[in-house]
């Protein structure tokens, strides 16, 4: 006797073979939902990679606020994940990754600046 192919005549014979207190696995079970707060944080974090270096043209602090924010919104997303069970952890860490890269960069051109040109000189008393 052949056997039937495998896919949903399978599946119905293993639902009808099922006893009564054994649970219900839905195969097509929905991720847990995302969670809004990494999703706000990568986002800002990214957008800071694509537009703050020519946003901080004309606004200088403008990166440095949203590698900032982006940072706080990402350990605020960490804890909420952690708290409620939800998705988003991935998101969370890539923005915290991607805002202290920035704050680090940030902090070297500052550096930078300070020691290599007039104006730090003149605060250094050269």
């Amino acid at each position: 006797m052949p056997r039937p192919p495998s896919g949903d005549a399978d599946a119905s014979d293993h639902r009808d073979r099922r006893g009564p207190d054994e649970p219900v696995h839905d195969s097509h079970a929905s991720p847990p939902a995302v969670n809004g707060t990494a999703l706000a944080a990568v986002v800002l974090a990214v957008g800071n990679v694509v537009f703050g270096s020519f946003l901080g043209l004309f606004l200088p602090l403008l990166p440095a606020v949203f590698a900032l924010t982006s940072v706080l919104l990402g350990h605020l997303a960490l804890v909420r994940i952690r708290q409620t069970g939800q998705g988003g952890r991935g998101l969370a860490l890539t923005a915290l990754a991607v805002g202290y890269l920035w704050l680090a960069l940030i902090a070297l051109l500052v550096c930078g600046m300070l020691l290599f040109t007039g104006y730090g000189f003149a605060l250094l008393g050269f």
